[in-house]
């Protein structure tokens, strides 16, 4: 079977993935990540429309494509980016590849507690909220109830969005932030 990570497979349908990504993303975005070749377009789009909000099912119909042939490009660009495929840590792992173009930025410094920063590290480094609680001792309706604040405080639907709105607000490592926020760190609350 041929490596879906670096080039398009005869057995992958046609697809134009820079119309779909056109009504997804700002027009400079857009350019940078179709010209992007660290991944196949078929992989980065999964990639791409899940970050910017989509769920595992409206990407696969904005891709108009199977579930199943879904989770085989998530599948095979975790293995390209030498990662789980869990959407948060997909997501982050293609934002720090050095060939990826960044998301656009977005100025403002949202504050995150303590906790917030725990769950978005936990979404950057693939761990579910279910395996952080037992980990950490701490309530799995507490953990629940944060994710859902850091969302809102960061103005996103999923956790993988999460993860792409603390790039753009320049939150994580690697997002080329001047700013010292960070775990304990005060900001300004959105």
């Amino acid at each position: 079977m041929p490596d879906t990570s670096t080039s398009t497979s005869a057995e992958t349908p046609a697809f134009a993935y820079g119309f779909v990504l056109a009504k997804v993303l700002p027009a400079p975005e857009f350019k940078a990540i179709t010209a992007a070749k660290f991944l196949n377009p078929h992989l980065l789009t999964a990639i791409t429309l899940t970050a910017v909000g989509h769920t595992r099912n409206a990407t696969a119909q904005a891709m108009e494509i199977s579930s199943t042939t879904l989770t085989s490009y998530f599948a095979s660009a975790a293995k390209a980016l030498g990662c789980s495929p869990r959407m948060g840590l997909l997501v982050h792992r293609a934002y720090s590849h050095p060939a990826c173009p960044r998301p656009s930025r977005i100025s403002k410094n949202p504050h995150l507690d303590v906790t917030e920063w725990m769950v978005l590290l936990a979404h950057t480094g693939g761990i579910t909220l279910k395996h952080l609680s037992a980990s950490r001792m701490l309530s799995l309706d507490s953990l629940t109830r944060t994710n859902r604040s850091l969302m809102t405080k960061l103005d996103a639907k999923t956790p993988a969005h999460t993860v792409r709105r603390a790039w753009q607000y320049g939150l994580l490592p690697g997002t080329d932030t001047t700013s010292t926020a960070g775990p304990g760190a005060g900001g300004q609350t959105s």
